[in-house]
């Protein structure tokens, strides 16, 4: 079998079988990866929802929200910039697509986005849907941090975004602080008023940590494949030559030469 695998044709089918396996690994290595940052996630809902608020003045590193400072839930005061909402678009909280709204807060001389929640779709996606204003004068706000989204890098028409990215958030309202995060709104005191295009509060983010631990191990699991398959192949072949011939099944098949006095002769 040995002298079998050493012919040029199982030496590339096992180089192959190499760079595949290799493949296999780091697939692998990229699903678990995914794998850790879903789960230090998940660990951080459970962690922070349910926490008792903190003032916002007392979180430190705002600039910079570790994975495990995601959802820290704060408390704050001070009052909307009323009239100047941001929409975030292609938002599904619940089953139908629309918009999270984003109004800048000011508090204790800082300006934040807050995302006070979802409203539906308008008629067509150009259009900007309607959405109930804040609440009037000081507010009393409780909700969670969370690191702002990279730019898609799409042209909306204002005042709509493609993702809850501060620095495009800041080319439609200046007035906002250049920090990588953001609030998700909780509750407010006082309420906002309920009109004809009500603002519904984000629910609780999902705990789920998908299928990537599992994609892991099967990328793992496949690793060897390609190697398994030439062994049985070799094998598969040896004993065919065996069969067919006892005296030869360990040698090679070697082409036969063709020389020119046998072609003359032909």
């Amino acid at each position: 079998m040995f002298r079998i695998w050493l012919t040029r044709r199982w030496l590339l089918a096992t180089l192959v079988a190499i760079g595949f396996a290799v493949s296999c690994f780091y697939l692998g290595r990229w699903q678990w990866h995914r794998h850790v940052e879903q789960r230090t996630k998940v660990e951080a809902i459970a962690t922070n929802y349910g926490a008792a608020a903190k003032p916002l003045a007392d979180v430190t590193d705002l600039g910079a929200l570790t994975p495990e400072q995601q959802w820290t839930r704060v408390t704050f005061t001070g009052s909307y910039a009323i009239g100047s909402d941001i929409l975030v678009r292609n938002r599904t909280p619940v089953d139908t697509v629309g918009f999270e709204v984003l109004t800048p807060f000011t508090s204790d001389g800082r300006t934040l986005l807050v995302d006070r929640g979802w409203v539906p779709n308008a008629a067509d996606a150009e259009t900007a849907p309607g959405a109930d204003p804040p609440p009037d004068g000081t507010v009393a706000v409780t909700g969670w941090l969370r690191t702002g989204e990279p730019s898609l890098g799409r042209i909306l028409p204002a005042p709509q975004l493609s993702s809850v990215s501060i620095s495009e958030a800041r080319r439609l309202q200046p007035s906002v602080d250049p920090v990588d995060f953001y609030v998700v709104l909780g509750s407010q005191q006082p309420a906002a008023a309920v009109g004809s295009h009500p603002v519904t509060v984000l629910p609780r983010p999902e705990e789920d940590l998908g299928p990537h631990q599992a994609y892991a191990y099967q990328w793992w699991l496949f690793m060897p494949g390609g190697l398994v398959f030439i062994f049985w192949a070799i094998r598969h072949e040896w004993e065919a030559r065996r069969a067919d011939d006892p005296d030869r099944a360990l040698e090679p098949v070697r082409a036969k030469k063709v020389r020119i006095w046998d072609e003359e002769d032909a």
